[in-house]
């Protein structure tokens, strides 16, 4: 018992170190993406920095219900393949350790990993969805305030008016080089000004742009136009507030997915579920794609299990895709596909064991 409990936390600590790097190595690429996405967002004024950091790290939440099955697949790939390549996995059958007994630590670390999931892909992937959207939310409504950018157009209330400014001050409120533009059904008003002062929510529901030196043109479908020059021309712009994102699918609890005739419901909700199944599933497809011969090396079938799992994770989004367009109700046949792939890989063995009690009889 002592010598399988020290082989049980050799293997699984053979895998565990390549999770954590495999892991690591993947959540920083996929940060890194999104980090890139939302820096053009904020460059071009729609998210400021904290907004940024905060949008990165619920990306990174949202993905680690499918990076860590990928994860835990290439490291039981990269674990055992090198078990394999030094020829450990034969010294150890050579003392009587059957496969089973290798298989065991493997198999319920995936278990403990599979519960992992199910809380990050039922409750945590719908609660950091609801966090973005509102994040996002904010960001739109507080866009007066903190994107304002010199040298851009800005769209204010039903974006009947349109304001463009050449340069802000670094206080941010200072400005030169006002452009007004609003249009009001056949109706056109234009306003210029060499400088200005843009105060934030001088009313609560308002902001006040003061401009200095301003000239204005209006011209009337039907009336004469009318040009003019004033001193001081004080425009009220309206101040948007946050408004709920309502519902959306990605952010519902999965209790309320689960209640939802909607296919749209349906397929998220499925495909929460699928991601722990998934897992599972890999695990035991990896533990008979990592044998090789000695000397093979570690990584020999390390391609092949790349192409297993683009395949099926991608013909699990196409199954999705079809549930949420109606034209299927379920996504469970492409699990179902990867267990017969399993299951066959796993009939040799099987076979080979039946033949070896036969001969031992």
């Amino acid at each position: 018992m002592a010598a399988n409990k020290i082989i049980d936390h050799y293997l699984v600590r053979e895998v565990i170190y390549p999770l954590l790097a495999i892991c690591t190595a993947l959540l920083v690429i996929f940060v890194t993406y999104s980090l890139s996405r939302f820096l053009v967002d904020a460059d071009a004024g729609l998210l400021q920095a904290a907004d940024v950091a905060r949008l990165t790290f619920l990306k990174a939440v949202i993905s680690l219900d499918v990076l860590l099955p990928l994860s835990l697949f290439l490291a039981i790939m990269t674990g055992l393949g090198r078990l394999y390549s030094d020829s450990e996995i034969y010294a150890m059958r050579a003392s009587g350790i059957s496969e089973a007994l290798l298989l065991r630590p493997l198999i319920r670390l995936a278990l403990i990993l599979a519960v992992v999931i199910v809380l990050l892909s039922t409750w945590t992937r719908p609660w950091a969805y609801t966090q973005a959207y509102a994040i996002r939310a904010e960001a739109e409504a507080a866009a007066e305030t903190g994107r304002i950018r010199e040298s851009r157009f800005y769209s204010y209330g039903t974006d009947e008016r349109t304001v463009f400014i050449e340069h802000i001050a670094d206080n941010g409120t200072d400005l030169e080089g006002v452009f007004v533009h609003t249009q009001k059904g056949d109706g056109l008003q234009v306003i210029t000004a060499a400088t200005g002062v843009f105060e934030y929510f001088a009313k609560p529901t308002s902001h006040r742009l003061e401009l200095h030196d301003a000239r204005v043109f209006r011209q009337e479908p039907e009336g004469t136009d009318f040009s003019a020059r004033f001193g001081q021309f004080t425009i009220w712009l309206p101040a948007e507030h946050a408004q709920p994102p309502g519902y959306r699918v990605k952010s519902a609890t999965t209790l309320a997915l689960a209640h939802s005739d909607a296919p749209v419901d349906q397929a998220e909700f499925q495909w929460r579920l699928s991601t722990p199944v998934s897992a599972l599933l890999l695990t035991l497809a990896a533990i008979p794609l990592s044998r090789s011969r000695p000397r093979q090396g570690r990584y020999a079938k390390l391609l092949a299990a790349l192409v297993i799992y683009a395949v099926y994770f991608n013909l699990l989004d196409v199954a999705r895709s079809w549930v949420e367009q109606g034209s299927s109700a379920y996504i469970w046949w492409v699990p179902g596909l990867l267990s017969a792939a399993v299951a066959g890989m796993y009939l040799p063995v099987m076979h080979r064991k039946k033949k070896d009690r036969h001969a031992q009889a």
